[in-house]
């Protein structure tokens, strides 16, 4: 079954859209994916990328209760190289298809 999907229409300024989907281009990504990944990272951690928020005493207590929620989960680790290993398959996937 597909997943239902909506269309999002942001205005931003010509040369910002074309500087960002050049850069974004060289890690295989499209702006519609970095959209997506912004909008999946705002749903899973409860607000805005540790990266993006302004205020140091929120990223703070953002950390503190990831480091909690890591040090409590129970599921079996990944070893580093499978995940490296599934972000450049990924990233090959994204190359041949642009």
């Amino acid at each position: 079954m597909m997943a239902h999907t909506s269309m999002l229409h942001v205005r931003v300024d010509d040369e910002l859209k074309a500087d960002a989907a050049k850069k974004l281009a060289s890690f295989g990504l499209t702006v519609s994916d970095a959209v997506r990944i912004l909008l999946t990272r705002v749903t899973k951690e409860g607000g805005l990328p540790v990266g993006l928020t302004a205020d140091p005493e929120a990223h703070d207590t953002w950390f503190r209760d990831k480091v909690k929620e890591a040090l409590a989960d129970a599921q079996p680790t990944v070893p580093h190289q499978q995940v490296m290993d599934e972000a450049q398959a990924l990233i090959d996937r994204k190359r041949r298809s642009a």
